[in-house]
């Protein structure tokens, strides 16, 4: 990951029933994404290699473990999560086409997951409640840990681009949609941004974010430089959307009872 997103010293006040919302906001989005995050179990089912059953094990039970530590922070600061947003929703859905799953949930999803841990909570929540510093403990666990995942996905990104290096226009395309539909999180809060010493931040953290993202894809290898043309980005953004439905209908294959042999370092 890249250099974070500076606030400047902003923080929320606790104290304020304002800011306990957006914080309340901030923390039920990530609860939701860690609740999802536990289906990563599901690609055991179609992991290539034993490298990749141990990791989506470990992963698995990261979740988990994060989804305690959300619901601790939860209660800690004597709140009730809230229902998630449906643009959260919508980017955390899980998806059963390999190709998708490691660029769409790993390298970007939880990119931007950890954009969220890393850049606003860590920093926006004050150090002067005696509540927040146990609470950045946790929040530090769970970086280190969406690090790990982030790196996963980037790793098969590229693996999966060079086997089928066709899927660099869809993989562009989804990653504009991506970015088309973050902006839609922070809506509800415009109006009163201008005057909040966190959330006048918001614009320029979000300009962050889609500058790391469009640099991490350039370095997987599917977003173009310099920018192509507008109807290029429609073309792809058309060909993501046609891949996003077509994976809808895609069954996962097992893979391991057929290479453990193999995978175990035995030769027949």
């Amino acid at each position: 990951m890249t250099a974070g997103f500076d606030f400047q010293g902003a923080t929320f006040d606790l104290e304020s029933p304002t800011d306990r919302a957006l914080i309340q906001f901030i923390l039920s989005q990530a609860l939701y994404g860690e609740a999802t995050g536990v289906y990563c179990g599901k690609s055991l089912y179609a992991a290539r290699s034993l490298e990749a059953a141990r990791f989506y094990v470990r992963q698995a039970r990261q979740e988990l473990n994060h989804l305690e530590l959300f619901a601790d922070i939860f209660r800690t600061l004597e709140m009730e999560p809230v229902e998630a947003h449906w643009v959260v929703r919508v980017l955390s859905a899980h998806n059963n086409y390999y190709p998708l799953k490691v660029v769409m949930e790993h390298a970007l999803g939880e990119g931007m997951v950890l954009d969220i841990f890393q850049d606003v909570l860590l920093q926006t929540l004050p150090d002067s409640d005696p509540r927040v510093p146990d609470i950045k403990k946790k929040l530090a666990v769970v970086c280190r840990e969406e690090e790990e995942h982030v790196a996963w996905g980037e790793k098969e990104t590229k693996r999966v681009l060079s086997e089928q290096p066709w899927l660099r226009h869809p993989f562009y395309g989804l990653l504009l949609l991506q970015l088309m539909l973050a902006p839609f999180i922070v809506r509800a809060f415009e109006a009163r941004a201008a005057a909040h010493p966190v959330l006048r931040h918001v614009k320029g953290f979000l300009a962050h974010v889609e500058a790391r993202v469009r640099l991490q894809g350039r370095k997987l290898g599917f977003v173009p430089e310099p920018e192509p043309s507008r109807a290029v980005r429609w073309l792809c953004m058309a060909s993501g959307l046609l891949l996003l439905i077509r994976s809808q209908f895609a069954r996962s294959k097992s893979r391991l009872e057929h290479i453990y042999l193999r995978e175990l370092g035995f030769t027949r």
